[in-house]
């Protein structure tokens, strides 16, 4: 019976402190282009002066999409950082996470085709999610009250053809995975994900550096800052390939706070091996990752298999003693 009672103990404890998640003290407006994000064409997706793009050390897998984003601040706010983790957005500050396909045509050397454009929007020290679906003419996205499929041909990175139904997902969809406690908090920018070498201006500089100088962050001295390394980099070992592909692609959910928290997994990057559960649980971790629908992992964003993925975490769990 103590056997039995400790996984229910254990979620009634967690469980205390995860209150209701407020809704959106934020009303979303009908068209993205009524935010004036981006100047020009707005399928472009060139940030207005208050914008600054930024890349990921590692990222989440959605379908072989690639992906713009793009940080906005208020005139004259900083995001302050302490330490590796997710920095402190200033009030009014919008993400904008923008999804599409690369489109080859004897026309045209290189364009891409626009799905949608996903916005989180800090107010009172609140996030807030909505998504926008772009339209055939590519000049306007719209905002949806519900999930969205759309059918899409594409080549992925080893220049093969791939069809699927792209799903793009609803508010309810994004809160499971940006819900941490009784709040939403953003994913992918943290400081260690941040942490890493962009191309600016043509040369090549560290990201956390380049923000720094340009106003845009507020942080501590950066050698002391910890990075998270790039799942597809190759130099790097297998076990911190792995570990980080497990942060970006599933932490989110299986960690302390996350809406998964009860599956006992907490496959944060920090965490030791021998309190994350991944021993315990490695031939459950392989096999939701391996299949599709409604047992597939992650279960949000993903309707094709990530095989680099599924081969890496493959790998790693064959080397765990």
């Amino acid at each position: 019976m103590g056997v039995l009672l400790i996984p229910i103990l254990f979620i009634l404890l967690n469980n205390k402190d995860r209150g209701k998640l407020a809704a959106d003290n934020v009303v979303f407006r009908d068209k993205l282009s009524d935010y004036g994000l981006f100047k020009g064409k707005i399928a472009d997706l060139v940030p207005n002066d208050q914008g600054v793009s930024y890349e990921l050390a590692s990222a989440l897998f959605t379908d072989y999409a690639d992906k713009k984003r793009v940080i906005f601040l208020p005139k004259g706010k900083k995001i302050v950082a302490s330490d590796d983790g997710l920095p402190d957005f200033p009030d009014g500050t919008i993400i904008a996470k923008s999804f599409f396909y690369p489109k080859k045509d004897t026309v045209q050397a290189s364009t891409f085709v626009l799905l949608e454009t996903r916005l989180l929007i800090n107010k009172g020290g609140q996030w807030n999610a909505a998504t926008y679906q772009w339209n055939s003419t590519q000049d306007e996205a719209f905002l949806l009250a519900d999930s969205a499929v759309v059918p899409v041909s594409f080549l992925d990175n080893k220049g093969v053809k791939r069809q699927t139904n792209y799903i793009i997902p609803s508010r309810t969809d994004c809160i499971a995975c940006h819900r941490q406690g009784d709040r939403m908090l953003p994913i992918g920018p943290k400081v260690k994900n941040l942490n890493r070498v962009v191309l600016r201006d043509r040369d090549t500089i560290q990201q956390l550096a380049y923000l720094k100088d340009k106003g845009i962050i507020d942080i501590p001295l950066l050698r002391q800052l910890t990075s998270l390394p790039s799942y597809d980099d190759l130099s790097q070992s297998t076990e911190h390939r792995a570990r980080a592909y497990l942060e970006v692609n599933c932490a989110h959910c299986h960690n302390p706070k996350g809406t998964a928290y009860m599956t006992m997994l907490d496959l944060r990057f920090e965490s030791p091996i021998n309190e994350t559960g991944i021993w315990l649980k490695q031939a459950k971790i392989i096999g939701r990752m391996s299949v599709l629908g409604e047992m597939h992992m992650p279960q949000k964003g993903t309707t094709i298999l990530h095989e680099e993925g599924v081969v890496l975490i493959k790998d790693y769990l064959k080397s765990l003693k």
